[in-house]
Parts: C-alpha cells; sequence; structure tokens
C-alpha cells in the first residue's frame, strides 16, 4: 500500500519480486493491480511466455498496448516501427507516450514471470524506469530466480541500483501452512494433516492443489470444526510424478498433452490436430479428459495448460529426443498455419538438425526480421542457421557476413571481429571476404586498433580489385589515426591517397580528406585541419557512408573548439543532436551529445557538462568503451568529478579508466592515464601521478599529450605534476610542445595563452602568467582562465606581493564558483586563509539549495515541466536531448528537495506568484 499511496501522491516507484514458481508472485502482482484500480490508478499487466523470447518487447507491449482499457494506442508507434535503428527509437517512443500518459493519471505496470522476457523488455527496463523516474509510474517486475540472460540480469540489478524495494517470496513457513490448509477446509487441520501438507514444499499453488485433492477424494474428513487426515496418500490430481498424472487419462489424452506442450503455453485446437494428423472433432474427448483432470483450461479462443507448472513438468516427463522431435514438428505445423519466421524461431533453433532447409532459411528470415530492433537476438538466430548450414550452402556467406553486423550492432564489437575471423575465410571467396572485413574495418565501436587489423588481413588477400584495395588503404589509414599511431599513419598515407585518386572512388576520398584534417590536428596545425575537414564535408555529401558523414560533422565542433570558436561549435553540436533524433540515428546522437557534454566541460558548464556525460559512462559498461570518442569522454566525466569535488562520480570514472588503460588503442590509453594522473594529483600525491604517466613506459610519459581531441590547458597541468614529481625533463618537452603550437597558431589566443602559462610555470615568471590571463579572458575558457589566475596568484605572493596576490586569488576564487567547481573553490578559499584573508561568499556564487541554486539550464527545463510539458516537449523546446532533461529535472527536484512534478509545479506556482 505504501507504494500505491506514494504512486497516488505523484511519485514513482519500483518493486522487484522475485520466487519460485507457484509461490504466490502472479496472486500478488493481481492483488496490487485490483488495489490500484481501486485508487483510480491506470493499470497495464503482462505475463511473458518463454516461447515469445524473440518477440521484440512482447511483454512490455502487452503490458502498455493489450487488455480492455489499455494504457496506450498502438497507432501511436506507427511511425516508430519504420525508423532505423527500431529499438532505440521504439524505447524513446515508448518513454514519451508513457510520460504523458502518467501525467494525466497515475500509471502501474505489472510485468510477470519477467525471466522470460526478451532482450527489448529487459532493455526497457533497463532504461525506461530510470528515464521517467520525475514522473508517477510505478513499475512491479516478478520473476523466478535462478540463471537469467546477461540484457535481463544487468536490467534488474539497474533497478536495484535506482532504489528498487526487493520482495523475496521463499515457500510458507509452518504457521502459513497451517493457515492455508484450515482457510481452504474451514477447519483446523490435525497433525496428521498438516504432515502430508508439508509434502507440498511451502508452495502456496502446489499446496493448494494438494488439499483441494484430498477433499475431493474424501482423503480428509471435517467434524466439528476439525479436519482429520481418513488416509495417508497423496490425491491423484497431485501426484509427484507426470507419468502417473498421464496414466489417469487415455492414450489419446497423454498425446495430445504431449503434443500441446510443444506448441507453447497457449494453443488452438486445430494446430493440435495437425500435429497428430487427426480431426478437431477426434479430439475433443481427449482434450475434455486434460481439463477435467485439471492440466488444461479455456483461454478466450484458445487452450492452455493451467498453469506453467503443468507445462514444464508435462515436457521434462518425456525423453529429450522426443521433446526435440515435436519441437521440430510443432514448427512446421505453425509455420504451415500461417505463422511468421520469428514466432516459430524458438523451437526451430532448438530442435532442427544440420541441414533442415526450413530451419535455415525461417532462422535467417527471422534474424532479419529482429535485426533493427534486437541485433543481439538476430545475431544469436543467424549463427544457430549458421551452424545447421553444410560447408557449400550459398547462405553461408550472407549468414557470416549478417552475423558480424549484427553482433556488432549488438555493442558485441570484440566477439563481432572475432567470429568474424574464425568464419570468413572458410566460407568466403577473398573478394567477398574483402567486402565484408570493409564492413568490420568500419564498425566504429570496436577497437581502432581491431578495424586497422582487419584491413592489414584484408590488403594480404589475393586478386583484390584497386576499388576495394583503395577502400581498405583509406580505412586502415584513418584508424590508424584514431589509433594514435600516427607514425604507422604517417607511413600508409601515401600509399592511400594514392590508390584512392587512382582508383576515383568518392567513398576512399572523404575518408582520407578526414584522415588528413586529424593528422593536422594531431601536429597542432589548426587552420589546414579546419580546411580539410569542411573539405570532407563537401565530399561526403556525395557518399553514402552515414557513419563516417555525422562523425564528419562532430569532428568540425572539436576544430572549432580548439580554434576558440566555442559559440559556434556548440551552435553546432546543438544541431548536430537535432539530427540524430530527426533521422532516428541513435549511436550519432550519443556521439554528438559526447562532445556536447566535452565541450560544456571546457566552457566551465560543469553542471550542465555533467548531467549530459554522467548517465551514459557507467563502470558496469567499462568494457564497451573502446574508441578514443568514448576516452574522451569518460577523461572529461572524471575531471568534472574532480572540479566538483564528486567523489562517487571520480570513483566511477575512476574504475571505466583503469579498464580502459587496458585497451591497446594509445589514443584511448592517453585518455585513461591523464585522468588517472589528475585523479593522483588531485588525491596529494604527484609521484602517484608521474607513475600513471609512465605507466605505458618511461618513454611515453612525453607523447600522454596532446591526447586526442586535445584541451589546450592540458599542458599546464601537466607541467604542475612534472614539477612536483620533479621531472624537469617532461616539464621542458610539455613546454616546447605548447610554445609550438603557439607558434603554428599565433591567431588562437588559447594556444597562445597555455604556451605562456606553462613558460610562466616552467620559469615562475610572473609576466608570463600575467600575459597567459589576458590572453584567456574573453576567450570562453573560465576553468583555464581561473587556472592561470591561481599560478599568477601564487608567483605574485612567492614576490612579496600579498595584497596583488589577495586580488588575483579572488578572482580565480569567483571564476571556479560559478563554474560550480566545488573542489577548486576550497582549494583557493585554503589560499586565502593562508594569507589572513576569508572569502567564504563572493558575490556572484549560488547557494547549494532553493531556486537561486538552479543554473539557466535548470531554471529553464523546471518552469517548462510546471507548465506541465513533458520531458519530450521541454527537450524540442530547449535543443536538448530527453536524457539531458531527466538529468536537470532530478537536480531540479533535489534542489527544491521534492519527489514529484506535483510538487515542483505547486513550489513553481508559489516562487511566481506576485504575492
Amino acid at each position: 500500500m505504501d507504494h500505491l499511496e506514494q504512486l497516488a501522491s505523484g511519485t514513482g516507484t519500483i518493486v522487484v519480486v522475485e520466487g519460485d514458481a507457484g509461490v504466490g508472485k502472479s496472486a500478488l502482482l493481481g492483488e496490487v493491480a485490483a488495489i490500484a484500480r481501486r485508487m483510480s490508478i491506470r493499470v497495464g499487466s503482462a505475463v511473458a511466455d518463454p516461447g515469445d523470447r524473440l518477440v521484440h518487447l512482447g511483454a512490455l507491449m502487452e503490458a502498455l498496448f493489450d487488455g480492455p482499457t489499455p494504457l496506450l494506442e498502438r497507432a501511436e508507434l506507427a511511425e516508430a516501427l519504420a525508423w532505423p535503428e527500431q529499438r532505440y527509437w521504439l524505447l524513446r517512443r515508448l518513454e514519451a507516450l508513457l510520460e504523458r500518459a502518467a501525467l494525466e493519471q497515475p500509471v502501474l505496470v505489472c510485468l510477470d514471470d519477467a525471466q522470460w522476457s526478451d532482450g527489448g523488455t529487459a532493455a526497457a527496463l533497463r532504461t525506461l524506469p530510470a528515464r521517467l523516474a520525475t514522473v508517477p509510474i510505478a513499475w512491479i517486475v516478478a520473476l523466478r530466480p535462478g540463471p537469467r540472460s546477461r540484457e535481463l540480469r544487468s536490467a534488474i540489478e539497474d533497478l536495484e541500483r535506482a532504489g528498487a524495494d526487493r520482495i523475496v517470496l521463499g515457500p510458507l513457513d509452518q504457521a502459513g501452512v497451517t493457515q492455508v490448509t484450515a482457510d481452504i477446509l474451514v477447519a483446523e487441520p490435525d497433525g496428521e494433516l498438516l504432515v502430508v501438507a508439508a509434502g507440498a514444499g511451502g508452495n502456496p499453488a502446489l499446496l493448494v492443489e494438494l488439499i483441494g485433492g484430498l477433499r475431493e477424494e474424501a482423503l480428509v474428513r471435517v467434524e466439528s470444526g476439525r479436519a482429520e487426515l481418513v488416509q495417508s496418500q497423496l490425491p491423484r490430481r497431485v501426484s509427484d510424478s507426470v507419468r502417473r498424472r498421464l496414466d489417469r487419462v487415455s492414450e489419446s489424452a497423454r498425446q495430445v498433452a504431449m503434443v500441446a506442450a510443444a506448441l507453447g503455453r497457449s494453443f488452438s485446437l486445430d494446430d493440435v490436430a495437425a500435429m497428430l494428423d487427426q480431426s478437431a472433432a477426434v479430439l475433443l474427448t481427449p482434450v475434455q479428459e486434460l481439463i477435467d483432470v485439471g492440466m488444461l483450461t479455456e483461454r478466450e479462443d484458445q487452450l492452455a495448460f493451467r498453469h506453467d507448472l503443468a507445462r514444464e513438468a508435462v515436457r521434462a516427463s518425456a525423453p529429450r529426443s522426443l521433446s526435440r522431435a515435436l519441437d521440430r514438428q510443432a514448427a512446421a505445423v505453425l509455420l504451415a498455419a500461417g505463422a511468421l519466421p520469428l514466432d516459430v524461431a524458438t523451437q526451430l533453433a532448438a530442435s532442427a538438425e544440420p541441414g533442415d532447409e526450413v530451419a535455415i532459411t525461417t532462422l535467417s528470415k527471422a534474424a532479419e526480421t529482429l535485426g533493427a530492433s534486437d541485433p543481439l537476438a538476430a545475431a544469436e538466430l543467424s549463427q544457430r542457421a549458421l551452424q545447421l548450414t553444410p560447408g557449400q550452402h550459398p547462405l553461408r556467406g550472407p549468414l557470416v557476413a549478417a552475423t558480424a553486423v549484427w553482433l556488432h550492432a549488438a555493442a558485441r564489437g570484440e566477439e563481432a571481429k572475432t567470429f568474424a575471423d574464425a568464419a570468413l575465410r572458410a566460407v568466403l571467396p577473398p573478394e567477398q571476404e574483402a567486402i565484408v572485413r570493409l564492413g568490420v574495418a568500419g564498425m566504429f565501436a570496436i577497437s581502432h586498433d581491431l578495424r586497422a587489423e582487419v584491413s592489414r588481413e584484408a590488403l594480404a588477400l589475393p586478386d583484390l580489385s584497386d576499388d576495394l584495395r583503395a577502400r581498405h588503404l583509406a580505412f586502415l589509414f584513418h584508424n590508424l589515426m584514431s589509433a594514435g599511431r600516427l607514425a604507422d599513419a604517417h607511413a600508409v598515407s601515401d600509399e592511400a591517397t594514392s590508390a584512392v585518386m587512382a582508383s576515383r572512388d568518392v567513398a576512399g576520398r572523404f575518408v582520407v580528406e578526414l584522415t588528413e584534417s586529424g593528422l593536422a590536428y594531431a601536429e597542432g596545425r589548426f587552420g589546414p585541419a579546419l580546411e580539410l575537414t569542411e573539405r570532407a564535408l563537401r565530399t561526403g555529401l556525395e557518399v553514402r557512408d552515414d557513419t563516417r558523414r555525422l562523425l564528419a560533422r562532430q569532428w568540425r565542433c572539436e576544430v572549432l573548439t580548439v580554434v576558440d570558436r566555442l559559440d559556434e561549435s556548440l551552435q553546432l553540436a546543438t544541431e548536430n543532436v537535432v539530427v540524430a533524433q530527426r533521422d532516428r540515428q541513435g549511436w550519432a546522437h550519443n556521439v554528438f551529445e559526447n562532445g556536447r557534454g566535452r565541450l560544456l566541460l571546457q566552457m566551465g558548464r560543469l553542471a550542465e557538462a555533467s548531467v549530459v556525460l554522467e548517465a551514459r559512462f557507467t563502470p558496469d559498461r567499462s568494457d564497451e568503451f573502446v574508441t578514443v570518442v568514448d576516452a574522451a569522454g569518460v577523461a572529461a566525466l572524471g575531471q568534472i568529478a574532480l572540479h566538483r569535488g564528486d567523489p562517487r562520480l571520480a570513483r566511477h570514472s575512476t574504475e571505466i579508466a583503469q579498464v580502459m588503460f587496458g585497451q591497446s588503442a594509445p589514443s584511448v590509453r592517453r585518455h585513461a592515464v591523464w585522468f588517472l594522473a589528475l585523479q593522483a594529483m588531485a588525491d596529494g600525491d604527484p609521484h602517484g601521478a608521474h607513475r600513471w604517466l609512465c605507466a605505458v613506459g618511461d618513454d611515453e610519459r612525453t607523447s600522454i599529450l596532446p591526447r586526442f581531441p586535445m584541451d589546450a590547458a592540458d599542458e599546464a597541468r601537466l607541467l604542475h605534476i612534472a614539477l612536483a614529481a620533479g621531472d624537469h625533463e617532461l616539464a621542458a618537452v610539455a613546454a616546447a610542445a605548447a610554445q609550438q603550437r603557439a607558434h603554428l597558431n599565433p591567431e588562437v589566443r588559447s594556444v597562445v595563452a597555455a604556451a605562456a602559462h606553462v613558460t610562466g610555470l616552467l620559469t615562475h615568471s610572473r609576466d608570463d602568467l600575467a600575459e597567459a590571463v589576458e590572453l584567456y579572458e574573453g576567450g570562453g575558457r573560465p576553468l583555464a582562465l581561473a587556472a592561470a589566475l591561481e599560478d599568477l596568484g601564487i608567483v605574485t605572493v612567492d614576490a612579496g606581493d600579498s595584497q596583488q596576490g589577495v586580488d588575483v586569488f579572488g578572482r580565480a576564487l569567483v571564476l571556479y564558483t560559478d563554474a560550480g567547481a566545488a573542489r577548486d573553490a576550497r582549494r583557493v578559499r585554503a589560499r586565502l586563509r593562508g594569507l589572513g584573508v576569508r572569502r567564504r561568499l563572493v558575490s556572484a556564487s549560488r547557494p547549494q539549495s532553493g531556486w537561486a541554486a538552479m543554473t539557466d539550464s535548470e531554471l529553464g527545463v523546471a518552469r517548462l515541466v510546471a507548465q506541465g510539458y513533458t520531458n519530450r516537449e521541454v527537450a524540442e523546446r530547449l535543443f536538448v536531448s530527453r536524457h539531458t532533461v531527466s538529468g536537470h529535472l532530478r537536480s531540479v527536484f533535489a534542489k527544491l528537495d521534492v519527489n514529484s512534478r506535483v510538487e515542483l509545479t505547486r513550489l513553481a506556482a508559489l516562487h511566481d506568484s506576485p504575492g
């Protein structure tokens, strides 16, 4: 009741119920649903079916769209079902529809038998409750203990981390058994009867069956309010042997039961008739027998097993070989009756033998159906079809290629590459193999080094066409550059460029131009980098390489950022997010939001940057962060944590960075090492920071910077570590690199400022540090300016000018405070206290709670939400993602100490009222 009352008051909740079959989970959910309806809470319920594990979002869709009063209208999904990356956008559409429904009336979603949920439902459970945490939706998920899919296990863990209440329904204790027995018999049970009742093992469903059977078979006598056992034996209807239970019916009824168990939880009489090659009329009597003994029941126009225990027991009583044969026959019958390939894929995958053409074709078609919505399930079906396919079968090549692509799409990049390596040579001629490897080389979610190796292997194949060879050389060039292997990239640059120009391959030229831009950027030649980026974008209009064309849009933002066009970069980053949303490109949306979050960090908008990045990088997904874009996002998130003094976020970032450190690509390792060094430095351990810089080799410490993409202020941070650790060689190399970059880009103020900053640190020069401050001022990088001011203050005080030092520290304190860099602000306050000055408050600082504590972005979100807009509508008006809106809203709730939109709306009305 507490959860329902909380829901009725406008606050969402999550409950996970766990217990064995028959223990009462379904009864509990049914009672909760009934109470909720009486409280005017809208209810959607569904029971997952083991036969529907390949039906994308099957259980969730049933809960939301089926029943006498559906929570949502299916017509609202028509457009989403046609989008690419179907799961991603379908979940976003469901999120919007649920949010709108819950704002009209509180919603309860009940999912029973979730252990059989499909991958889409598991993904929904992982994402939707978190994204909809600010609206009145209650989620109750019931499932059995035991093995679960990785996706479902992760989803349940996420729900529990998010604060879900966990209820474990165990067997009834002795008092419970006594009470249930007494309730059924309306009498007090004697000792012998309770001994027999104990044979149910405390399982409520079996206990009810047992006591009911005893009563029906007159094995118990009730007199004067007391129930006594007449004969100590189990009733027939609850025999502990399925064979003995089936012995109670005719041979034809036993056959019907075995066949029905192969058809699924529910089935039609016509399908049973087809399996047995008999007319439906002939089966009426055996079906009635099974109904009479309580094994089957009627549900609308279908027959069904009375409960899952009955069906599972029937299947377990048959030899494995017989069950496989029946499953295969059931699949054939269902296909002949018009079932879709997806409807029978589970049965075929489990029952087909090698060479089964129907199974191979059906599983292949089912995989194609699932590809857009559940790529992991598609890959599993495709792999099973491949196992059934003979060596020279024409479908082997396409199945290998499709499986690799689906594994990659399911974020199993290394597995996809390993699979392709093991299977490709055995099934495809060289030209076709090279084409498939080209697809693997372009898989943006796998390691840069793995992608480069795929192209090397393809280039070693004999008799490749010029176009295919040129394309692989272009991809090799690009992946080496992205991996941070710049010398190797230079080594293949001329060959790749010549091959692409000779082949007149526009797509290859686009990749080469984009890569040349990256090389120019890495070498500090920012003007040429921007020119090459713009040229690549023009070339990209002529090709169909959506992946790299979208990445090129993000790359333009990176280059604009480094040349101090931050406002323009932010505008383009926002436009990129809008484009990704419009085109339903989920992966691109994540890349663009990642870049936008990193840009906000450089602009000193720490709270907004944290909201954008935090939920994208969690320790449980550390093994997925294998690209330089991911690594840059993790390093940025870690720096945000250090600036804000957020130990939880810093700990999470550290865990991820330590995993990233094990990656082979230097560009990824450099980001990991850099953040881990900064973390050690922030903890007051400069020698620990220096050890991290040397973790990949003493010589490598001088090449940690510049990172890719880079931050102009990094060298100053490196100087602090080098000087504190006594590594003067590293300090000199870092200073020289910054000065060389300034020489190449004299028009870029932040680059010249960074050179002056490191020179000032190296020589303890007040003039150089003052120049750095002057150059940084008005440049849109408040944290870099504050750091330069702090260092200038130190040198100024050391020179004996304490009053001027206090003024400089005061300016740094204002900048740090405005940015939300609480840890940095505490450090500067400590410096001021050392000079006898206390500045606990500055005019520009914000309080920690209340309306005045909010950032402009949080205020914008709060006001729109208080006006009744949904997260989606707010996101569209503010040109941000719904995820960002949700993050801002959580921050608003915390600052206002509220738990629901209802409370927020009330407080907003009071805050805005004239009185």
